[in-house]
């Protein structure tokens, strides 16, 4: 069985891609942590519901925002979704910017425990060199795998280390995966590769776009759980709350929102570029190869 994947960072059009696709070949698997949010659609850049009609679009849009889910939770979730696109005799192609999901389960995670809520917004808030000198001080052989540039997984590392697991021992090796459950599945992997320039044009127009709708979605989400509910902690969400409480002016707003998303998608593209399943194509090159994809 084949199993496509296309990566991508935001802005670089995998949602437009999903739309050249044949809807009674293929299905949609989205590996998104933040259009995983029912309640805001428009700040995640979702699919709209016309191009959800188009062609179905699987774990979209399924949490409220008072609401989280880990890596495990989702893999489990993909795997449920992939299965029924195949027994349907329909071919999954999973489609997403979130790289960490996207490995987790196809390659597997490693077995670390779970991590208070406390635990995680305390490493969250902590300044990056500040979260690199604690796990150096509580592990430095976690620091021999890891760039000193890479904020989350030193991020995620010191969680872990924080419960009293030592990283370096737990990330020896994975468990689980849904390629190593299912070596039949050959993959066709691929990442959205834009000319920085050209991709940071994108973004900034999709910001412009975005940024009232924004505003208003993330007023109607602090109406009903609170300004500090998870779906809020999620990217841009920040300088919405800000503007909304008089702490900076729209052109801050929308300089400060396109900056993070510009920012984003520059770590994307470094996770994508990591990962071995995974090479770089054009949107183009991408349409005429995926729209062509037999199944086997």
């Amino acid at each position: 069985m084949i199993l496509p994947i296309l990566g991508g960072p935001t802005g670089s059009g995998k949602t437009s891609l999903t739309q050249t696709l044949d809807p009674k070949r293929f299905e949609i698997v989205s590996f998104d942590s933040r259009q995983v949010y029912r309640d805001l659609p428009v700040g995640t850049t979702a699919p709209t519901p016309d191009e959800s009609a188009t062609i179905r679009h699987w774990l979209i849009g399924f949490l409220n925002a008072n609401e989280s889910i880990n890596a495990n939770q989702f893999s489990f979730l993909a795997r449920e979704a992939i299965f029924d696109i195949y027994d349907r005799g329909k071919i999954p192609f999973l489609i997403g910017g979130t790289g960490f999901y996207l490995r987790a389960f196809l390659l597997g995670m490693f077995p670390v425990p779970n991590v208070p809520k406390e635990t995680k917004e305390y490493v969250f808030d902590l300044p990056l060199e500040e979260a690199r000198a604690m796990l150096e001080a509580k592990d430095p052989k976690a620091m021999e795998s890891l760039s000193e540039k890479d904020g989350y997984r030193i991020k995620r590392a010191l969680e872990v280390v924080l419960t009293g697991v030592l990283w370096s021992e737990v990330s020896k090796e994975t468990v689980g995966g849904f390629l190593k459950d299912h070596p039949e599945i050959q993959l066709v992997g691929h990442w959205l590769d834009w000319p920085r320039d050209i991709l940071y044009k994108r973004i900034n127009s999709r910001v412009e776009q975005i940024a009232s709708g924004m505003l208003e979605e993330t007023k109607e989400v602090v109406s009903r759980y609170g300004p500090d509910c998870p779906g809020l902690r999620t990217l841009g969400y920040n300088f919405a709350l800000a503007f909304l409480n008089g702490m900076i002016d729209s052109n801050t707003f929308i300089e400060q929102l396109a900056q993070s998303h510009r920012n984003y998608a520059k770590r994307q593209i470094t996770w994508f570029k990591k990962e071995s399943f995974l090479s770089p194509i054009s949107y183009d090159a991408a349409v005429q190869l995926y729209t062509n994809i037999e199944q086997r």
